[in-house]
């Protein structure tokens, strides 16, 4: 017998009486005998049997039920705060590199070239990658302001930045279309001092390496807006700058698109190149490159400086993604100093 604790089972059966009756009994008649075994020979189906009641499995479910949404509630919260961190991140990372790459751009503007227009949806600049001052008076070789002497030459003084940028020409007549580098001297913007006009802007034939520290430097005097054959105005500074495109940053709202133009004809007005159409249109297309998509809002202005204070370009972009919207304004400082 196997030590230790065991219950005892009850197994009831008939059995048939002996002959004679028995105790009385028929011999037909069956008699109840209870057996008592121990549980270690039981048969299994004999043991206890263990289970759920309807109404205990109905009870866990309510609870876990209970339970899950309220473990679900501290785990949607930080996920969903995730998401939407993730999803401002990127608009932000989106408007911010279009702000810095015009931002960049607007500080290298020809001074007084930049014109906002499209109702504040389109912002254009000369952009200029190069300048320097040339020789106003001898010894050496000067530039003169007098159409009559109808000077085509002078000396770049002090070291000289962006040679290698310089497309000249050799008997070019006008650098409005892109094909040679502008030179422009004194833009103030308007009159005889408007370089989308032309008229203080002409074609570079010619760089070359002059006296120390100088670069011989030619122009061609038959393309000026005015048909006069010299520069209108000197600069106070003797400053000169170097004009390799136009630029424009159109916005598209229905499209949701900011686009960068360049590399097309220089237009006296800005109404004629505000559009991606016009700007494909003309005789040397521009070329487009995407700077920010998912725009809902943007906003070009320009307030001119004076003798005082430097001009403001003041840009503002909103983007939007799946209801989530950041906005971005920036202002650019910039000199306009002819």
């Amino acid at each position: 017998m196997r030590a230790g604790r065991y219950r005892e089972n009850t197994r009831s059966t008939f059995a048939p009486s002996p002959p004679g009756g028995g105790l009385g009994r028929g011999n037909d008649q069956g008699e109840r005998r209870h057996f008592h075994l121990p549980g270690w020979l039981a048969s299994p189906h004999d043991r206890y049997h263990k289970g759920f009641t309807l109404i205990e499995l109905v009870v866990v479910i309510v609870l876990s039920g209970i339970l899950a949404t309220v473990v679900a509630q501290f785990i949607t919260w930080p996920v969903t705060a995730f998401v939407a961190q993730a999803r401002r991140g990127e608009l932000v990372d989106i408007a911010d590199g279009a702000l810095d790459r015009m931002g960049r751009e607007i500080r290298e503007a020809l001074p007084n070239s930049i014109r906002a227009g499209c109702g504040g949806q389109c912002l254009e600049i000369l952009h200029a990658f190069a300048g320097g001052r040339y020789r106003a008076s001898p010894p050496g070789d000067s530039l003169s302001f007098n159409p009559a002497d109808n000077d085509t030459g002078f000396e770049w003084l002090g070291p000289a930045s962006g040679i290698g940028e310089i497309v000249a020409v050799a008997g070019g007549t006008t650098c409005a279309g892109g094909g040679a580098t502008c030179l422009v001297i004194y833009n103030t913007g308007f009159g005889a001092g408007d370089a989308y006009g032309g008229a203080n802007m002409a074609a570079v034939t010619a760089a070359a390496a002059g006296p120390p520290n100088s670069l011989q430097f030619s122009f061609t005097d038959s393309g000026f807006g005015l048909g006069q054959t010299a520069f209108p105005q000197a600069s106070p500074d003797q400053r000169f700058y170097l004009v390799d495109t136009p630029v424009s940053y159109l916005c598209d709202l229905g499209a949701g698109t900011l686009r960068r133009y360049q590399g097309y004809s220089i237009r006296a007005s800005q109404a004629d190149v505000d559009s991606n159409a016009e700007l494909t249109a003309l005789p040397n297309p521009a070329e487009n490159a995407l700077l920010a998509d998912r725009l809902t809002g943007c906003a070009f202005s320009y307030a001119a400086g004076s003798g005082t204070r430097n001009g403001v370009v003041s840009i503002r972009l909103q983007l939007t993604r799946d209801g989530e919207s950041v906005v971005l304004h920036q202002q650019v400082l910039v000199s306009n100093l002819p």
